[in-house]
């Protein structure tokens, strides 16, 4: 479409033609409340096409023990089903941990979602990790909506390094470089 303007009493054209064809056709359907969660706008959406079908994809992401594969900074992801829900404890490479309460994991849409509940008190958080079929393979959504909003910057960064994180399992079966492996008590570079 052509996107226009008044200059005083003229129409100026703003459009722009890139000399470069678009790589792809983003075939998904749009909404107007795409950005929102329930009641709230995302504050964090980063998206990555990984060359790989959405079912293989799905199956790492839908395993919540297996995020810190190729979550970097995770050393480990125990699940623990307790008569208050599902949880996630998950051990940071800096010596902390998170717990994480798994609030749905919806295999027909393709939708992982969960919340921060401990150690440190968050007044809202909501994560949302979807995939659907892509003519490039698989598109990987992930989202999070939070307050307080000072830890949005780094929560971007590290969404955007998890989903490197998760093409990188998914296509070369390169796991993080802080995973350490319970089976053998090992890492990817073979240390402890």
């Amino acid at each position: 479409g052509t996107a226009s303007h008044r200059s005083g009493s003229k129409i100026a054209d703003t459009s722009f033609e890139s000399p470069v064809p678009m790589a792809r056709e983003h075939t998904a359907v749009c909404s107007t409340d795409r950005d929102r969660f329930y009641d709230r706008y995302v504050d964090v959406r980063r998206e990555l096409v990984i060359a790989a079908s959405a079912d293989e994809v799905w199956s790492v992401v839908a395993a919540p023990e297996r995020q810190a594969e190729w979550f970097p900074g995770m050393v480990s992801s125990v699940l623990e089903e307790t008569g208050e829900g599902t949880f996630r404890t998950i051990q940071t490479a800096s010596g902390g941990f998170i717990r994480e309460e798994v609030l749905g994991v919806d295999h027909g849409a393709r939708r992982f979602e969960y919340r921060i509940v401990g150690p440190f008190r968050m007044e809202h958080h909501l994560g949302r990790i979807t995939v659907v079929p892509d003519p490039c393979g698989s598109l990987v959504v992930y989202e999070h909506e939070l307050e307080p909003k000072a830890l949005t910057y780094v929560l971007d960064g590290a969404v955007a390094d998890a989903l490197d994180g998760l093409r990188d399992l998914v296509m070369e079966g390169r796991t993080s470089r802080s995973w350490i492996d319970p089976m053998t008590g090992t890492g990817r570079e073979g240390g402890t």
